[in-house]
Order: structure tokens, then sequence, then C-alpha cells
């Protein structure tokens, strides 16, 4: 089977050197399902993104260099520091801000804590858009397995 990831990644945008960092936040005893066993350095995916004509559509490859291990975390700050001593340094950084002001981060900051963290930096290559009629719906996970393209 020549299944490839994709990752449904909502207001998301790689630095100039095509760098970016990608997280999960969950509440303790939530399994995320489907998700990759292989999310490791070295891991390739397809990311997907919301189109400005309307629909999502695939528009980067992107290739995991770091990942932080789910990590459980008391607070969204902590979620936050951890993350940045994981993964930030002088090339690629998302100030604290920022990351507060994240539509997906204010919803969680909102749910129960504590809860587990896991992020991954990636370095990414633009393709497409390319448009598939699964892109519509993504598991609450965010990732898809799909036969219909290849890396």
């Amino acid at each position: 089977m020549n299944d490839v990831w994709i990752r449904l990644h909502t207001g998301w945008a790689p630095n100039d050197d095509h760098q970016a960092v990608a997280w999960v936040l969950w509440q303790l005893g939530y399994k995320p399902e489907p998700w990759p066993p292989q999310l490791r350095p070295g891991f390739a995916y397809y990311v997907c993104e919301h189109l400005r004509a309307g629909g999502r559509g695939i528009i980067a490859r992107a290739t995991v260099t770091d990942v932080l291990s789910p990590t459980q975390v008391a607070s969204p700050e902590e979620a936050y520091r951890v993350v940045a001593d994981r993964l930030f340094d002088d090339e690629l950084t998302i100030p604290v801000e920022d990351w507060r002001a994240r539509a997906y981060n204010k919803i969680k900051a909102d749910a129960p804590w504590p809860q587990r963290v896991i992020a991954w930096r990636i370095t990414t290559e633009q393709v497409g858009p390319y448009v598939l009629p699964e892109l519509a719906r993504f598991p609450r996970s965010g990732w898809l397995r799909s036969s219909s393209i290849a890396l």
C-alpha cells in the first residue's frame, strides 16, 4: 500500500527559510486517531490548507526535522515554554503573543488542563495546490491517510 499522510494545517505559514513548527494539544486520556506512527525526523507528509478560492488543497510537502514527544503540561503558558525550549531557535520562533492569538490555542486554552502537547519542526517545499475530494473532511486528529497521491 502506498498511502501518504496529509496534515490539515489551518492558519499555517512557513518562515522565509521554509521552516515551520506544528503542534497539537489534547486532553489527558484522548488518543488521537488516526495518527502517523512514524512521526519522527525524516518523516514526510503533505500539508493541506484552506485555499483562497475556497475548499482545501495540498500546498506543500513537509519533512520533519525534530519532534517534541507527547508531554503533559499544566497550562497554555507551559505548553508554549516546552515547545519553545525544544524547537525554537534563532532561525525559527513564534512570539508568545502570536502563539496566544492563534484561534486553535485560544480554544485549547479554554479547555480543562492539564493537557498533552506534541510538536514537530518541519522544512517545507511548495507544491500544488492539489485539490482532492477526500480533503473536504479530516478526522478530528487532523491527519488523513490517502493513496490518491504519492510523495
